[in-house]
């Protein structure tokens, strides 16, 4: 045996049908491309990409004849992320975890973790496992057990000097596997790379969970923009024709936002991209710089129109001005022309229906190009974990765009669902807003590809259209 597997779990089943945008797993790639800097022989098995399950991803990894696996899992795929490290394990292969599926580890007793894992590292764990390999490879005597006691302190690693990490590269499969899959403005985008310019985040959301983070931390530590500009043109040397960047939020920091525009604008360098933001941020200096530099919609955690729960789930200190900075920022965005995709929470802690009416009528009246609308569930990861009852914490299987097992909302469980999908109907079918849409993103139709996405997209919308109604009726009578 020799060299490196690199595996990304999924849940073969799927998460109750709902789209989502297919993101490259960035961790594994920035070690794929450390390893290959290093001359050690690695394959990349991608359970998002690649049809299967445990055991089919595991006898591809093994067809490589690895000394070592790494395996990246969340909360919502750990029986499968277990089931694919036992049977590497149970075939002689060191096997190594990363992702929240560690965090979670570390919170929750998980049957099993033992016998699967023999190194587990949380957090940020790109920089680590790069210094880890060589010396697992090496057959070092004692490193496991070294590792497996900073586990057990509870131990969390970060990536603490990012120049020094390589660029990801994409294949132009890749590209177009990971390409944004909602029609936007212009020509189809099909080849997108990614790119991360800081890691950490400042903010101490409580809701926050690492599966939708590509970071850690809350330190900032930002990269050079002089770097982060020749890795976007290398990834457009490559082929690419737009960026996303994965930033937990992008314009956090206002001068490493505007240094990076700014030499974005001396090396005569501007491509569409999308980026993660805070309404917050959404001010015109830095909206300005952001249009001039090519940027072409935002996804903006706007999570609720009820002040009280934005307070509780730290998202503003006071939520009112939360609400006033969002209609602000979304104005903004449309005077320099850059879409938005709002990103809603249902479900949150003592939320109720009423509530939930209200978010919807403020999303329609706010018109995002798009709205996404996650269920809360209470990650052991997440701020809140501590704070909530035992007897609603769903750590096995909860996945955002999943069915919900148990609640903290004075909404039953079952009804979470059916809020969801009620919200997306009365916001994507109404006639103002296709009409918009379509004038705005005609061209993408002509696409067969994008047909079939819009397709599915449309039959999920459209699933369980006798669901929502008080929603519909309440939102309605806001006069949204």
């Amino acid at each position: 045996m020799s060299g490196v597997a690199l595996l990304r779990m999924d849940r073969v089943a799927g998460a109750g049908g709902h789209p989502r945008h297919g993101h490259p797993p960035l961790d594994l790639k920035i070690v794929e491309a450390g390893l290959a800097r290093a001359e050690i022989l690695t394959t990349l098995v991608d359970g998002w990409r690649i049809p299967g399950g445990p055991d089919a991803w595991a006898t591809r990894a093994l067809a490589a004849a690895p000394r070592v696996a790494v395996i990246k899992a969340e909360t919502w795929c750990l029986p499968e992320a277990l089931a694919c490290a036992a049977r590497l394990r149970g075939a002689g292969v060191l096997t190594v975890a990363i992702g929240q599926q560690v965090a979670h580890a570390q919170r929750v007793a998980v049957s099993g973790w033992d016998t699967a894992y023999d190194v587990a590292l949380a957090g940020e764990a790109e920089e680590d496992v790069l210094q880890l390999l060589p010396r697992l490879l090496d057959g070092e005597h004692g490193l496991p057990e070294n590792y497996r006691q900073r586990f057990r302190n509870g131990e969390r690693f970060s990536v603490r000097n990012a120049e020094v990490l390589p660029w990801p590269e994409f294949s132009d499969e890749e590209m177009q596997a990971f390409a944004f899959p909602f029609p936007l403005p212009g020509p189809a985008l099909k080849r997108w790379a990614y790119v991360l310019t800081a890691r950490g985040c400042p903010h101490r959301c409580r809701h926050c969970s690492t599966i939708v983070r590509k970071s850690a931390g809350g330190d900032l530590r930002t990269r050079a923009p002089v770097a982060v500009v020749d890795e976007i043109a290398a990834h457009l040397a490559r082929g690419a024709e737009a960026i996303a960047f994965e930033d937990d939020t992008l314009l956090v920091d206002r001068r490493h936002f505007l240094a990076i525009c700014e030499e974005m604008a001396r090396r005569s360098i501007r491509m569409p991209w999308i980026a993660n933001a805070r309404p917050d941020e959404l001010d015109e200096e830095r909206v300005a710089a952001a249009a001039a530099a090519g940027a072409i919609l935002f996804k903006l955690g706007i999570e609720s129109a009820t002040p009280r729960l934005l307070e509780a789930m730290g998202k503003a200190r006071r939520g009112s001005v939360w609400i006033q900075q969002t209609e602000e920022g979304m104005v903004r965005l449309r005077q320099h022309g850059i879409g938005a995709v709002g990103l809603f929470l249902i479900g949150l802690p003592t939320q109720t229906e009423d509530e939930v009416a209200a978010t919807l009528a403020w999303a329609r009246r706010l018109a995002p190009d798009y709205v996404q609308v996650q269920l809360f569930r209470s990650y052991p990861d997440i701020d809140w974990w501590p704070d909530l009852p035992p007897a609603s914490r769903d750590a096995e299987g909860a996945y955002h765009y999943g069915p919900v097992r148990v609640t903290t909302a004075s909404i039953p469980a079952p009804a979470l669902a059916s809020l969801q999908q009620g919200f997306y109907r009365r916001f994507y079918l109404r006639p103002g807003f296709v009409a918009r849409h379509l004038l705005r993103c005609w061209r993408h139709y002509a696409d067969p590809a994008v047909m079939g996405a819009g397709a599915t997209r449309l039959a999920y919308v459209l699933r369980g259209a006798g669901n929502g109604q008080r929603l519909a009726a309440e939102a309605g009578g806001r006069g949204a």
